[in-house]
């Protein structure tokens, strides 16, 4: 058995949401409550919008006495809205990085303000 250590860009990117969201989920029960309730509300209200809504999200909270085991299919980047392919291609603008370093604060460090281009 060998353990896949490299993830393409778009499980990268999966990953880094899941962990915002269960970090979120765990230091906030209403945030839990509404992501176990209405998943992409509770995205939209984390990352700013909603960026899978064409996809059925399906919240699972562990019971004591249980594990729960997620086995994902593999994600075709034909399934995938454009504007979250642009973020894992590598597409991302300072603006895009900088709006996710806020909306995601405890996935990295403090990340300046996105500088005003207009």
């Amino acid at each position: 058995m060998t353990l896949q250590t490299q993830h393409t860009p778009i499980t990268q990117l999966r990953l880094l949401a899941e962990k915002a969201l269960l970090e979120k989920a765990d230091q906030d029960r209403a945030f839990a409550d509404l992501l176990k309730t209405n998943p992409h509300s509770a995205m939209k209200a984390l990352f700013g919008a909603d960026p899978i809504p064409d996809h059925r999200i399906q919240v699972i909270e562990e019971q004591p006495g249980e594990i729960v085991l997620v086995l994902p299919h593999a994600i075709d980047e034909s399934e995938l809205p454009d504007a979250l392919l642009d973020l894992a291609s590598g597409g991302v603008s300072y603006d895009a990085y900088a709006w996710w370093k806020k909306a995601c604060p405890a996935t990295g460090s403090d990340v300046p303000a996105p500088l005003d281009w207009g």
